[in-house]
């Protein structure tokens, strides 16, 4: 498989690609009714799901990540994506990257079209400074993307705007620390999830704010997923897969499809009436 390296270390990112696997998608998307207390923070469904670490291990995944990170890799982060009609996710960067390396895959799920767009500005990942940090120095409007790209380019001639329509399936993969934001111009929820990797030299930390770079963080330590090769380190929470199956297999798909479904539905429906009285 030719993966083009040099192109990720300089411009942060590659593909579109598919993943290997499109019949995963539809399990896929029910796990997103897990409930949140079932897990020990929000980036981490993947300790109670089996087919998100699936999808993690992904051979199309993991090939063009073994390049990047080489043999040894943590599944540190996961988390769902449901992104209401008309919302943007402003342009930002993870704040767990600003404490260690490694990367993301992005993947689509649903209700995806021209309307649902992924973008990232090439070369970011190299800039020594952020779009929260320009917008509390600057003024920087992080919804615009011509005004962070502008931004960027004063940082760095070379960066670029680059946006992405994914199909359900599609995943593009960058470095942590670029510069990204999605947005839903649909009808519809955008569903979509993204998981996030490092090698386990790295020592992975639960952020208890989202302030970049005056990021604070928790004592507790986040489940990860050892998803290839070894961790000699042992800086980390690395699950096998065993810790991940607490109920039998049939159990825990009827508690997803019917139960916590269910729960997930009703609580949606409340939200919307609440919302409507206000």
């Amino acid at each position: 498989m030719n993966i083009n390296v040099e192109k990720f270390n300089n411009e942060g990112f590659l593909g579109p690609f598919k993943i290997s696997d499109q019949h995963q998608i539809a399990s896929l998307l029910q796990e997103r009714y897990i409930p949140r207390q079932y897990y020990t923070w929000l980036k981490s469904p993947h300790e109670k799901s089996e087919p998100i670490v699936k999808i993690a291990a992904d051979k199309n995944i993991v090939d063009k990540l073994r390049h990047i990170l080489k043999d040894n890799i943590l599944l540190w982060g996961s988390l769902f994506i449901e992104q209401k009609p008309g919302n943007r996710h402003p342009w930002h960067l993870d704040v767990e990257h600003g404490s260690w390396d490694g990367a993301t895959v992005s993947i689509g799920l649903k209700n995806l079209n021209n309307k649902t767009s992924l973008s990232l500005i090439t070369y970011s990942h190299l800039l020594n400074s952020s779009p929260i940090e320009l917008k509390q120095k600057n003024n920087l409007n992080c919804d615009n993307d011509q005004d962070v790209l502008k931004e960027a380019k004063k940082l760095d001639p070379r960066c670029e705007l680059k946006t992405f329509y994914l199909n359900p399936g599609e995943f593009v993969l960058w470095s942590g620390k670029i510069w990204h934001s999605t947005l839903n111009e649909s009808s519809n929820m955008r569903q979509s999830i993204i998981l996030q990797y490092c090698t386990p030299d790295n020592l992975v930390k639960i952020p208890s704010n989202f302030e970049y770079p005056n990021t604070q963080w928790s004592e507790t330590k986040p489940p990860c997923i050892l998803i290839s090769g070894k961790d000699n380190y042992k800086y980390n929470k690395v699950l096998t897969r065993d810790d991940i199956k607490p109920f039998s297999k049939y159990l825990q798909k009827f508690k997803i499809s019917v139960l916590y479904n269910s729960r997930y539905k009703i609580a949606a429906i409340y939200r919307k009436l609440k919302n409507y009285k206000k």
